[in-house]
């Protein structure tokens, strides 16, 4: 009986060895999770209240799971997040990975953490960001939506922007700074992710690489 249950031990064993590797995520797969998870946050959060109506009209989105700003006296900060675009069919391309950094200057100190959501409103703006390192502000026009109950209300939301900014922040900080921020693809997680050598514009517009996983976060996108 003994030697039964040590071999039926065994085998479980040996089981669980071969199915971990396979449930270990690598960093670009759980960065899509994690930008599910942001988008749902700030889609159902009723302090948003305008964002819902903004992606169900957007041509593009790029979301930041975990955008960090620290500093004193001289202050930046960086993250990397996915961007997704919709077709002419309405439905949501397969995630591209980007990465997003920013300097200020000036009196400042403290630390801040934030979930962002970029949502892409023209052609422009897509055309801006997608396969090339663009500056926002200058590449394209930026307006800030909601920073969350911590740092304010509406800032200068309007119908122009090419680009729409909303934040959900923790931590102190003074001041978050976009315009000027510098937004450039991450390709070795791209291609890390599909398991081929990519480019933005073919996941984004030619859709020539499909990943079943990340339908989950083009289903929180498409939620009315």
């Amino acid at each position: 009986m003994r030697r039964f249950a040590a071999a039926i031990l065994g085998m479980a064993l040996a089981m669980m060895a071969l199915v971990r590797p396979a449930m270990a995520l690598s960093e670009p797969e759980l960065l899509v999770e994690r930008a599910r998870v942001t988008a749902m946050t700030l889609l159902t959060d009723p302090e948003y209240g305008n964002l819902k109506s903004l992606v169900g009209r957007a041509r593009a989105v790029l979301i930041m799971p975990n955008m960090i700003q620290a500093g004193f006296f001289l202050g930046g900060g960086g993250g990397t997040g996915v961007m997704v675009a919709r077709g002419d069919d309405g439905a949501w391309s397969g995630p591209a990975f980007y990465t997003m950094a920013e300097a200020s200057f000036g009196l400042q100190f403290g630390g801040q953490a934030s979930e962002m959501m970029l949502v892409i409103m023209t052609q422009k703006g897509l055309d801006a960001i997608m396969d090339r390192k663009v500056k926002l502000g200058a590449d394209a026009n930026v307006a800030i939506g909601e920073l969350g109950t911590s740092v304010g209300a509406g800032y200068g939301v309007g119908l122009s922007a090419d680009i729409y900014v909303y934040a959900k922040s923790s931590g102190l900080f003074g001041g978050m700074a976009i315009e000027g921020s510098v937004v450039a693809p991450r390709s070795e997680y791209n291609d890390t992710f599909y398991g081929h050598k990519t480019s933005p514009r073919a996941i984004l517009v030619d859709r020539q690489f499909y990943r079943p996983e990340a339908q989950a976060l083009a289903a929180v996108l498409s939620v009315r």
